[in-house]
């Protein structure tokens, strides 16, 4: 798991991890590559965080 944390909007957190995920999806990884709107849809990572699930 990779997450990417900045310190104030527009620094390109969202265009790097873009970058990134084509990239290694471009060497054959499996990448699963969501935005941060899209946590909370997520199961797993709501329950390993302990947050409400939103569907």
């Amino acid at each position: 798991m990779i997450s990417v944390i900045g310190s104030s909007p527009s620094v390109g957190k969202s265009t790097l991890c873009r970058a990134l995920a084509d990239w290694l999806a471009g060497l054959g990884a499996s990448v699963d590559h969501f935005e941060e709107a899209d946590v909370l849809t997520r199961r797993r990572l709501t329950e390993l965080l302990r947050l409400p699930t939103r569907l």
